[in-house]
C-alpha cells in the first residue's frame, strides 16, 4: 500500500443501514470541512448495535487502504452515555469512533502511537446531539484528521492510555491442545460461514492428516477440505476452506452452507486436527 496520499481518504463502517439520510448527512458534514476528500463506504449494513461484527469487518478491511486513511466507525449503542468518543493513531492509519470495543482488533494487531478523547468543541459541529455523534463528533473529527492528521490529532482532546480502552474478549479463539474453540463471525451473501479462526493460527489446515470443524449445537461435523470452491465434486456437502478474509470458512459448492448445516451468526464451532 502507498505510504502517502495525494488526496485524503476517509472510509466508513456503520450500522445505519441504507434507508435513512444519516449517511448522506455525515458525508455532507465531511465534504464541508475537507472538500477534496475521497469517501469510501466499506459497509453501512452491520447489524444494528453489533459491535463485535463491526470490529471483525474493520479487522478484515483496514489493511487494504493506503496508510493515512481515516476510518470513521459508528456502531454505537451507547451514544449519549458515558462511553468515550475517541480517535486512535495505530499502524499508520487513524480510527475514529466510540470506545466500546469496536477497535479491539486494531489494539491487538497494530502498534498504537496515540489515543485521544474527542473533547475539543473546535472539532465538533456547533451543536452536538445526544443521539447522533456520527454526524456531530465523529464525522468532523474524521474530516479534520484526513485534511491534516499530524497537526490535528493532538488537538482533538486529551491523551488516553491505550491499555484502558474497552476490548472485546470473545474475538480471540481459544486453543485447547489440538482443538480451537471459536464461533461464526459472518454469514456472507452466499451463505458461506466464516469462523473467527485466522488462517495464520492453523498453518496445518491443508497439511494435517485430518481436520474437522464441529458444530456442537447442530451435532454436525465437517471434515472435507478444498482449496477453492470448484475443487472436487458438486455433491452438496459442506467443506472447509481458507476464506479471502484470512479466516477459516465453511462452504457448500453451488449451495448455502448456513442453510445446509442449520448454523448461523455466532454459532459456536470447534476446529480440530486430531481424528476422533
Amino acid at each position: 500500500m502507498s505510504t502517502s496520499l495525494t488526496r485524503p481518504v476517509l472510509a466508513f463502517i456503520t450500522d445505519f443501514g441504507l434507508g435513512e439520510a444519516d449517511i448522506g448527512v455525515m458525508k455532507g458534514v465531511i465534504a464541508g470541512i475537507t472538500p477534496d476528500i475521497h469517501i469510501i463506504d466499506i459497509t453501512h449494513t452491520v447489524p444494528a448495535q453489533d459491535v463485535a461484527l463491526g470490529a471483525w469487518i474493520l479487522s478484515t478491511s483496514y489493511r487494504y487502504f493506503p496508510t493515512g486513511t481515516v476510518f470513521v466507525c459508528v456502531v454505537d449503542p451507547g451514544v449519549g452515555s458515558n462511553r468515550i468518543p475517541i480517535a486512535l493513531n495505530a499502524g499508520g492509519w487513524y480510527f475514529v469512533g466510540p470506545d466500546n470495543g469496536l477497535f479491539s482488533p486494531i489494539l491487538q494487531e497494530e502498534t498504537v502511537y496515540g489515543v485521544v478523547e474527542l473533547r475539543n468543541p473546535a472539532y465538533h459541529l456547533s451543536q452536538v446531539s445526544s443521539t447522533f455523534h456520527g454526524r456531530d463528533i465523529f464525522s468532523p473529527a474524521g474530516a479534520y484528521l484526513a485534511a491534516n492528521a499530524l497537526e490535528v490529532f493532538s488537538r482533538l482532546g486529551p491523551a488516553l492510555d491505550p491499555a484502558r480502552l474497552v476490548t472485546l474478549a470473545n474475538l480471540t479463539p481459544v486453543r485447547h491442545g489440538t482443538a480451537i474453540e471459536a464461533y461464526i463471525v459472518q454469514v456472507d451473501s452466499f451463505g458461506n460461514l466464516i469462523t473467527s479462526i485466522p488462517l495464520s493460527m492453523v498453518p496445518e489446515l491443508f497439511t494435517a492428516q485430518h481436520t474437522q470443524i464441529t458444530f456442537p449445537q447442530q451435532r454436525v461435523i465437517v471434515n472435507q477440505r478444498r482449496h477453492f470452491f470448484a475443487e472436487g465434486a458438486d455433491d452438496g456437502q459442506a467443506f472447509i476452506y481458507g476464506d479471502s478474509s484470512g479466516y477459516i470458512g465453511i462452504a457448500v459448492r453451488n449451495g448455502n452452507a448456513s442453510q445446509t448445516l442449520g448454523a448461523g451468526y455466532k454459532a459456536p464451532v470447534t476446529f480440530d486436527t486430531l481424528a476422533r
